[in-house]
């Protein structure tokens, strides 16, 4: 009889896993639930510092303004439009600072059906998503949103009998921001999205090259729905993610020409069948 293959022994740990299909609801209500909890902790911690959240938020805005010598002045249309404001900048916060968490919870839920392999790669994955969505709101905040305002400002008429002054709000503005913040966070995750699927044999280079034709309209639908209705924010979204895409076809030719090395390697290994003897 041959000996087992490591791939045989996580194949029976993985059967091994399986739990009736109710008991997976349980779990994922479960560890929904801390994550509800742990985003819910985060943003009282965040209403803490609601006035160092508001300051950052809204500094692209004010700087912006004072760059076009326009009034600085931010309205609200409700008598608790500062309250409902501070409440969803201390979502914001707690959206961002139980994301790693969350991430966990995640990993954690799917991690019996991977291979004892791919399961050493769960924290690794949950500090690169974390870093990854960072990084795509930063690059939201630090760039877009600041070449989007002075694009749209500059248009404002300041001077002379005909003039053109923006009258803005704290409630549209927030709610602005926010949707581009965890647009651009979500989309960053694409090169670490492929890279695990093809880690796990779902997804190759050879089937995203062969629909890139369609990846690129798709990206284009989601810049448009995911960003305000003009084609500057829309571009702006739709450029990072076709880089993205090009980036992740590139990490998921490494990891699936490794693996398939890696099986074809197992393969060839030939099964050690003991000799048999003659009395």
């Amino acid at each position: 009889m041959a000996p087992k293959r490591p791939a045989d022994d996580d194949q029976a740990r993985i059967d091994e896993s399986r739990a009736p299909f109710l008991a997976h609801l349980e779990e994922l209500r479960w560890r929904l639930w801390r994550s509800i909890l742990a985003i819910l902790v985060a943003a009282v911690v965040s209403y803490l510092i609601h006035d160092i959240l508001y300051a950052f938020l809204t500094a692209p805005l004010y700087e912006t303004l004072a760059k076009h010598n326009l009034d600085t002045a931010v309205k609200f249309r409700t008598i608790q439009g500062p309250f409902m404001f501070h409440m969803k900048v201390a979502l914001i916060g707690g959206i961002f600072f139980g994301l790693p968490f969350l991430l966990y919870q995640l990993w954690q839920f799917v991690a019996p059906g991977l291979y004892r392999r791919e399961k050493k790669v769960v924290l690794p994955f949950v500090t690169l998503s974390t870093l990854f969505f960072v990084g795509g709101a930063s690059f939201c905040y630090y760039w877009v949103i600041p070449f989007g305002f002075d694009f749209f400002l500059d248009f404002a008429v300041t001077e002379g009998p005909h003039k053109l002054l923006p009258e803005i709000n704290i409630e549209d503005y927030l709610d602005m921001v926010m949707k581009m913040l965890l647009a651009f966070g979500g989309v960053f995750e694409m090169p670490l999205i492929s890279a695990f699927l093809a880690g796990v044999g779902v997804l190759t280079h050879r089937g995203m090259l062969k629909v890139w034709r369609y990846a690129v309209v798709v990206i284009f639908v989601i810049a448009a729905v995911l960003t305000p209705p003009d084609w500057i924010s829309q571009v702006m979204m739709a450029i990072p993610l076709l880089l993205l895409y090009g980036l992740s076809i590139g990490v998921t030719y490494l990891i699936t020409t490794r693996r398939e090395k890696a099986l074809a390697a197992l393969d060839a290994e030939p099964a050690d069948v003991p000799e048999s003897g003659h009395n």
